[in-house]
């Protein structure tokens, strides 16, 4: 995102339908927290060299962390230096399969030591084994825990749906739609601003965020830390345990950026000139470009990739890692530099994450499709800062309901990683706090076959400060129980036509549609609000925009079967139900009437005789 970093460096509708709700769909059930409670054991052990202190449980569920504490009398002047001191954890899983992830430093309140964090994915008794490669080879002796079957609501890692390559699901099989926004960095407290904001997206039934290890929030490495030697950055490392900690207890998945432009970038809030690998700074690069060819840079950015993944990379709430945000801000966005350093740093990163989590990379526009179909890309990802009625708010016909520039892009999940109307929203207006686009976005990405709603921008100056986390309540409702991977775009035809908009998903049991009027986007809000200010008509503070009323609008849908068909219109601000009617399809035509309605309603259409 192009926006307010050089500020931000210095700091750390209802639908309005005129029937009375009969009847209400309750909220989705909260994510499932599982009542495993860890039992640490101590662990007696020679540790003259190198142990297993302690587990933190004996005993655990599938797809639960498991953290070890590891001693050891080995000693390094940089701890975070692999070729200075290298510590590892070797698990065998009851199939006799060997998983090796690395142990990492830690350091926090007065805590100074070596950890290793790991997910079983198996049911069973395991073994680990601490082993040390560097400064000499050791092993240490073996401990066993007891692996049970998975609790309740928990799913493993999120991966490609092998059913339909354009949507998410879990291990167990489970789908995932991504219904979230960014939440890039903290405004004030690291801890109290992502447990505020994880609290109104639980309470709304919201389940993604976006989160960037950027300079002046998460990244352990920066100019105030020499190049390779992350102490100084411990807190961070500690806030973004702790905002993972968080996300897993409300069933929130993190899309976590590795790298941002900024950092370098030389015209787009530059900082590069404070970047520690500049060669003016001490660091082994003259040039940004030089990041992905200096074999220095590349070894360290590396080194700070095993630590990340020995860090973080046990999480199951880990969505994806995103390598770059808007890379094409920076040297780096040239094919023959980005294509090989992807390889890289994949092939790199993958080592020690043995779980495979997704990844991913942004541009600001709509990118390389050779970075796209590349076989270390798993999703797909645009950002888009313009009004919502661009072509993916159009009624689609079928075939893949995305970009036409995708169209010579494998068939991958696709994420609207980044939305907004505007660059800046510091002191956003009444029109902007009515959240029109924000709402938009949310019912058009998922009905246009994206794998997510779309991940609005200004989450601490718009969508706090106006409340408008309570839209994702009805897109939660909605689909709540719905599994979109079953379902293709399909088109639907709106009379009185111009006055109204409808897009659509089709599965072989039913049909998903959300009608809106064409008079609720930004562009006709803007003219009112304009006009009503200008005559006197409301003040800025009373202003609310309410599009013309219409009746009488009624949806015809093709190649349905013939038989009585059930017809739930919801609100799509509180996800009630506002009307619940039959149809009857003829010669594989629905005609479907709507309630009269200002702004928008959803439609869940299911055949039952």
């Amino acid at each position: 995102m192009i926006r307010r970093f050089a500020a931000l460096w210095g700091m750390a509708w209802l639908a309005g339908c005129s029937i009375a709700p009969p009847s209400q769909v309750p909220s989705p059930s909260p994510p499932a927290v599982a009542p495993f409670v860890s039992r640490p054991v101590e662990v007696s052990a020679d540790c003259s060299t190198l142990c297993i202190r302690r587990l933190s449980s004996g005993e655990l569920p599938k797809w639960t962390k498991l953290e070890l504490d590891l001693e050891t009398t080995a000693q390094a002047h940089n701890p975070f230096d692999p070729n200075q001191i290298d510590l590892a954890v070797r698990f065998t899983s009851p199939m006799g399969e060997v998983i090796e992830v690395p142990a990492f430093f830690y350091s926090h309140a007065g805590e100074r030591g070596w950890k290793a964090r790991f997910t079983p994915t198996v049911e069973g008794e395991w073994r680990a084994q601490a082993v040390m490669r560097v400064p000499l080879t050791f092993e240490g002796d073996a401990v066993t825990f007891r692996v049970l079957p998975a609790e309740p609501g928990v799913h493993g890692f999120l991966r490609v749906d092998p059913r339909n390559p354009r949507y998410l699901a879990f291990d167990d099989g489970t789908p995932f739609f991504a219904i979230g926004l960014n939440l890039a960095w903290w405004r004030d407290d690291p801890i109290e601003d992502y447990r505020r904001w994880f609290d109104a997206l639980r309470a709304h039934g919201a389940n993604a965020a976006r989160i960037w290890m950027a300079p002046q929030s998460f990244s352990v490495e920066w100019r105030d830390t020499p190049l390779g030697d992350y102490t100084a950055r411990m807190d961070r490392a500690y806030y973004l345990d702790q905002v993972f900690e968080m996300a897993e207890a409300r069933g929130i998945y993190i899309q976590l950026v590795l790298l941002d432009y900024s950092q370098f970038s030389l015209n787009v809030y530059p900082l590069w000139e404070h970047n520690p690998y500049n060669a003016a700074n001490g660091g082994p690069c003259a040039r940004p470009r030089d990041f992905a060819t200096d074999p220095a840079a590349r070894a360290l950015f590396k080194q700070r990739l095993r630590y990340i993944a020995a860090r973080w990379g046990y999480a199951t709430h880990l969505l994806a890692w995103e390598w770059w945000n808007e890379v094409n801000f920076t040297e780096l966005v040239e094919t023959a530099l980005l294509k090989p350093w992807i390889e890289e740093m994949t092939a790199s990163l993958r080592a020690h994450d043995p779980y495979r989590h997704l990844a991913t990379i942004s541009y600001s526009v709509p990118g390389d499709p050779r970075i796209w179909n590349m076989p270390e890309i798993d999703i797909v990802q645009r950002h888009e800062y313009i009004g919502e009625d661009a072509r993916w708010f159009k009624p689609v016909a079928g075939g893949r309901a995305l970009f036409r520039h995708l169209n010579d892009i494998a068939i991958k999940p696709l994420i609207l990683g980044e939305f907004a109307a505007t660059f800046t929203y510091e002191q956003p207006n009444a029109l902007a706090r009515e959240g029109i686009q924000f709402h938009n976005g949310l019912w058009a990405a998922a009905f246009n076959g994206f794998a997510s709603t779309a991940m609005y921008w200004w989450w601490d100056t718009l969508v706090e400060p106006a409340n408008l986390w309570v839209h994702y309540r009805g897109i939660s409702r909605f689909l709540h129980g719905e599994d979109l991977a079953r379902f293709d775009a399909t088109p639907v035809a709106v009379a009185p036509e111009g006055n109204a908009v409808a897009l659509g998903l089709r599965a072989p049991d039913r049909v998903l549609v959300w009608l809106r009027n064409r008079a609720y986007r930004m562009d006709e809000g803007a003219y009112q609000y304009g006009v009503q200010l200008a005559t006197g008509q409301a003040k800025e503070h009373t202003f609310r925009f309410e599009p013309r009323r219409l009746e009488g609008i009624t949806l015809t849908l093709e190649d349905l079967d013939d038989g009585r068909h059930r017809v739930h219109w919801f609100d799509t601000v509180s996800g009630e139900v506002l009307l619940a009617a039959d149809a009857f399809a003829s010669a594989g035509r629905l005609v479907v009437r709507a309630p009269a309605f200002n702004r928008d309603l959803a439609a869940r259409i299911v055949r039952v005789g």
